[in-house]
Formats: structure tokens, C-alpha cells, sequence
């Protein structure tokens, strides 16, 4: 079976086109998605960005779910 990773962006899913082989490689690649976002916070944290800059990067941060592809 194939599996789709799908962002929820603004609360609606949005399809990626980004089909893996297993269900564990989706989720590894959404897992570094969530990486990624996580350390770009983590570095504008540490460049003592303003809260409203941290609250916004917060509220922009996408979760991602993988779905059985056809």
C-alpha cells in the first residue's frame, strides 16, 4: 500500500503529492517537516525575536497526517 502525506494548513487539509512506500516513511518525512519548522523557531527564539514575530511563526507551524493513497 501507498500512503500520501497531507499538511493541515489554516485547519484544511492540503494534499502534497508526496506518495511513500510504507506508512514509517511518511511518517518519518513528517516528522522532519515538523523538524524543521521546530528549529526555525528554536533559532528566531534565540535571535531574541519580539513575541508577536514567535506568535506568529507558532501559529504558522503546519501538522501533517499520512492517508492511504489509491
Amino acid at each position: 500500500m501507498k500512503w500520501l502525506l497531507v499538511v493541515i494548513v489554516m485547519n484544511a487539509p492540503v494534499k502534497t503529492d508526496l506518495v511513500f512506500n510504507s506508512l514509517s516513511d511518511c511518517l518519518a518525512d513528517e516528522t522532519q517537516m515538523r523538524k524543521e519548522w521546530s528549529d526555525v523557531y528554536s533559532q528566531a527564539k534565540k535571535a531574541s525575536a519580539a513575541n508577536e514575530t514567535l506568535g506568529f511563526l507558532s501559529s504558522q507551524m503546519t501538522k501533517g497526517t499520512c492517508v492511504p493513497s489509491k
